[in-house]
């Protein structure tokens, strides 16, 4: 019943765009209504009284809502709670209707950082233990704190940046944390549900349902394996090569795929996937522009506006002819050097995706496009990996010497983190934990370390 939420590069959770309007808030009314009526009140709520008990209702109230607020809720929450209830017309009605006013809550639904201190505009503001823990446990687990975290928090184990180091150690171990590290780096290439990658059935007929599950379960899997619970590396993502792949990419990796390994001479890191380059690609072709793109805007965090209406106007009357089997995908696309209008963005990523042409529209690798040799030579301008390349897995080798790669990947954790886009009195913390995170080999947790550590984690600047 929920609405998707607005992605912003990569990213679902930028404040940006996350707006509250009537007909969320009578969605969530609507959902909270119908979740309540389907409780299970003697699992959820058991009471030794067979009838119920005001007693019952007032435990059943305390323990649901510390679930849901991630704390305990106050006196004055506790008596809303319990006058809801007495309208109840049964026992099993006021637990519903406890429910149903939880659920659809500001504290239920919004993650609070008021702080401790009486508002002083300007003032520096501590948050509260409980937020501490809510702003950690949501940054790992995307969930409210378990029952470990809040008695930590309500026993203010959470003041020093050790005492909450400890706490993000023993998170990042869960299965939860994992779901959440992909979810990161899903993020970062941009990427959302293979499935509902658009392809021209005529063009791609083998791209089916199966397919793409196949591609989505191997790009979770390489997730998981190469972040391994954040003891991974920028460069193990960047370089490795799959080892699980499904049966049912045989027919998409072929003969790189003899003998049940997979062979990495085309296949080095995450831009190597099926999944990202079908993804990352046009629905009838292999999409150079939209992969030269990724690079340039995702990994690189260069910023590529979005063509001016003069443009495109230009681009509708002249259009690339998909149709056109005289000439490869490239050939089309290097139409752009002779155009003004096209050629001075352009010439930013192009030549970067002219460089994975070797990959077509589902991720196969090829040599011929129309009976035409690919020609898959690139170019990284503009970076401090500046030069020429042949193919994804060159591309890749370079991008894991570049110190702008891997400070833009922690970039994109700062806006992951956040849920904001850093402004410019962010960039000296970023470019701090970008030197720690490349001294100390580039592990995950050593960066999500940085995060949780800096003093400005628990701090916040007074603005009401």
């Amino acid at each position: 019943m929920l609405p998707s939420e607005p992605t912003v590069a990569g990213f679902d959770n930028q404040n940006s765009a996350l707006l509250v309007s009537a007909s969320l808030q009578e969605t969530l009314a609507d959902l909270a209504e119908k979740v309540s009526a389907m409780v299970d009140v003697p699992t959820l709520a058991p009471c030794a009284n067979p009838a119920g008990s005001t007693a019952c209702l007032d435990t059943f109230a305390r323990a649901f809502a510390r679930k849901a607020f991630g704390r305990s809720p106050t006196a004055d929450e506790v008596k809303n709670l319990m006058t809801v209830a007495a309208v109840g017309t049964s026992y099993a009605n006021a637990v519903q209707l406890i429910v149903e006013l939880i659920l659809q809550s500001p504290q239920m639904l919004y993650q609070t950082q008021l702080g401790v201190d009486a508002p002083k505009s300007g003032a520096t503001v501590r948050l509260t233990q409980q937020e501490v823990a809510s702003a950690l446990s949501f940054l790992l687990t995307g969930a409210r704190p378990n029952e470990p975290l809040l008695q930590a928090a309500d026993q203010g184990r959470l003041t020093t940046a050790a005492e909450i180091k400890a706490q993000a150690a023993r998170l990042i171990a869960t299965p939860r944390a994992q779901q959440q590290l992909r979810i990161f780096v899903s993020g970062w290439v941009n990427m959302g549900g293979v499935a509902d990658a658009p392809k021209n059935a005529v063009t791609f007929p083998s791209f089916t349902p199966a397919i793409a599950a196949a591609m989505q379960e191997e790009f979770d899997a390489f997730v998981d394996t190469n972040v391994a619970g954040g003891q991974g590396t920028l460069a193990s993502l960047t370089t490795a090569t799959s080892t699980h792949v499904p049966a049912a990419l045989a027919p998409i990796y072929g003969t790189e795929f003899a003998g049940g390994t997979l062979s990495a001479k085309h296949r080095t890191g995450i831009l190597s996937l099926p999944a990202v380059l079908t993804y990352h690609s046009a629905d009838q072709h292999s999409g150079p522009i939209e992969r030269g793109l990724l690079v340039r805007r995702q990994m690189l965090c260069m910023d590529i506006p979005a063509p001016p209406p003069s443009v495109l106007q230009q681009v509708a009357a002249h259009p690339i002819d998909a149709n056109d089997k005289a000439r490869t995908t490239r050939m089309k696309y290097e139409q752009h050097k002779t155009e003004p209008f096209c050629a001075a963005c352009h010439v930013m990523f192009d030549a970067i995706g002219f460089g994975m042409e070797e990959m077509d529209g589902i991720g196969r690798y090829r040599t011929m496009e129309n009976n035409l040799p690919v020609d898959t030579g690139g170019t990284l301008n503009g970076t401090d990996v500046d030069g020429a390349f042949s193919g994804v897995a060159e591309l890749s080798a370079r991008l894991a010497k570049s110190q702008q790669f891997a400070t833009c990947f922690v970039h994109q954790f700062f806006r992951f983190a956040e849920a904001r886009t850093p402004d410019d009195t962010d960039q000296c913390t970023i470019d701090s934990w970008a030197k720690a995170f490349g001294d100390n080999g580039g592990h995950i947790n050593d960066l999500i370390a940085s995060y949780v550590s800096d003093p400005t984690f628990a701090l916040r600047k007074e603005d009401r």
